[in-house]
């Protein structure tokens, strides 16, 4: 009997980890290495924030805190999608994790079965495929091209589509490739999803706000209300506010989803 699960075996090692490393040991035997691993902002975490977390801490507030964030965090992250991006979510209708890739991680743990399909336009961020494999999912591939600036189109979208498909994880601005989606783009997407209403939406917006020129920002549940119900809208404090190790993603979608994804860190 073999001593290591087998889920293992479907797993990759993190790319991003692999090549990261290398650049840190090539600095370290005095190389000039520019590092294009992991996505760390070039500027440090605001005053302001390291202010407000020491006065945390001197408060005493280094408690376990509940499974799904701190109330004021929740109600905080509920009028940031008003805010930002015209969304109307209660505080319990969103969660906390540790970082995006525990969002969504536990959103696949909570809802894929052996067989259902997962579809990621591609190029993808590394960990997608590995999170939805050692969650039982199957992962189709999406491709897009240069041609059309790395980003899905309604017709291949459409092709993909099964009746096995669970979710379309969505990534914009993309993490490789930088591609964003318009207001336009992201509408012929939702005419398409609107006609297979078992398929959710998971869209990954860590990198809404690094943006250029005069490039405006939606999320896919912003341009079509009726997919607000079958949308999960995930972001994080990594990106923007330069706090890649603090460790904060969070995200905001329908209640019953919400509290499933609380059930499975509640056990760990």
């Amino acid at each position: 009997m073999a001593f290591l699960a087998d889920t293992l075996s479907r797993v990759k090692p993190s790319a991003t980890i692999a090549v990261t490393q290398k650049a840190r040991e090539l600095k370290n035997a005095g190389r000039d290495i520019i590092g294009l691993g992991a996505g760390e902002p070039d500027f440090d975490t605001p005053d302001n924030i390291k202010n407000a977390a020491i006065e945390a801490i001197r408060r005493g507030e280094t408690k376990y805190p509940p499974v799904s964030g701190i109330v004021p965090l929740r109600e905080a992250i509920a009028k940031k999608f008003k805010r930002e991006n015209n969304l109307d979510y209660k505080p319990e209708q969103t969660i906390v994790g540790t970082g995006g890739k525990q969002i969504l991680f536990n959103a696949f743990m909570a809802t894929l079965n052996p067989g259902d399909e997962v579809i990621i336009p591609r190029p993808y961020w590394v960990s997608y495929p590995e999170m939805v494999a050692i969650c039982g999912g199957t992962s189709l591939f999406a491709d897009t091209s240069i041609d059309n600036g790395f980003k899905l189109t309604a017709s291949v979208l459409e092709k993909a589509i099964t009746p096995k498909t669970k979710w379309l994880l969505m990534n914009s601005p993309s993490n490789p490739s930088g591609a964003a989606y318009t207001e336009a783009e992201l509408r012929a997407l939702a005419d398409v999803l609107l006609k297979h209403p078992h398929v959710w939406t998971l869209t990954d917006d860590m990198y809404e706000h690094l943006t250029y020129g005069d490039f405006v920002f939606k999320t896919i549940a912003e341009v079509e209300p009726k997919l607000y119900e079958r949308t999960l809208t995930m972001n994080g404090v990594s990106k923007a506010y330069a706090m890649t190790g603090w460790r904060i993603g969070y995200a905001a979608g329908p209640v019953q989803l919400i509290k499933a994804m609380v059930q499975a860190p509640d056990v760990c």
